[in-house]
């Protein structure tokens, strides 16, 4: 009786602690919710900011649109050729309002004839293969005239000097074809002094 009795309590604990490992090996350990799976971004794919675009927002081109592109740009009334010197130069009204400045610059005091002739020179050296083909880079070119190498080339113009201007374009040269002009009392160059001289208007000597 007794050994009956023990050997049942044997089969109950060892069913026991069978089940105990069984249950322990099948149900997980840890105690929390399982957890939706994150989806990870690739590596070299940007995140998204905002609400996804749709595919009939994003343009089918880079090329900018006909709408976007800049329209023509007129030229000002400055830059229209106004004025043509024998068919050979042309110049614009902003030009001629340049070289009147010089004129003024250089030839204030000096007689008409004189002025003319300042401008023909500027007009002979865009012709002259030897210097720049523009009134603009003649004028500006380095120690080309001593008003603009001293900063003294102001806005300052009269008629007399515009008229002087005109009268160049218009095929006046008092100058006789000259590339030079200076007066010998205030020149410092020994160079321009050895330039053959075609005639002497006043305080000026031009030469070629």
């Amino acid at each position: 009786m007794v050994k009956r009795e023990a050997r049942t309590r044997f089969f109950f604990f060892s069913g026991s602690f069978l089940l105990l490992l069984v249950c322990l090996l099948v149900t997980p350990t840890s105690a929390t919710a399982p957890q939706a799976k994150k989806t990870v971004p690739a590596q070299n794919e940007p995140r998204q900011q905002g609400p996804v675009a749709r595919a009939a927002d994003v343009p089918q081109t880079l090329e900018p649109r006909q709408q976007d592109r800049r329209p023509a740009i007129r030229a000002s009334r400055d830059e229209r050729r106004t004025a043509a010197r024998g068919g050979r130069i042309r110049l614009t009204e902003r030009e001629m309002e340049l070289l009147a400045r010089l004129v003024y610059a250089e030839g204030r005091g000096e007689p008409y004839e004189g002025q003319v002739a300042i401008a023909a020179v500027v007009l002979n050296r865009v012709e002259s293969p030897q210097f720049p083909n523009t009134v603009r880079e003649v004028i500006f070119a380095p120690n080309a005239f001593s008003p603009v190498k001293d900063g003294h080339l102001s806005q300052k113009t009269n008629d007399t000097a515009r008229k002087a201007v005109r009268d160049a374009v218009n095929g006046m040269d008092p100058s006789r074809g000259s590339l030079y002009f200076y007066n010998p009392k205030t020149a410092t160059s020994e160079w321009i002094r050895t330039r053959p001289q075609t005639v002497r208007i006043a305080n000026h000597v031009f030469a070629r």
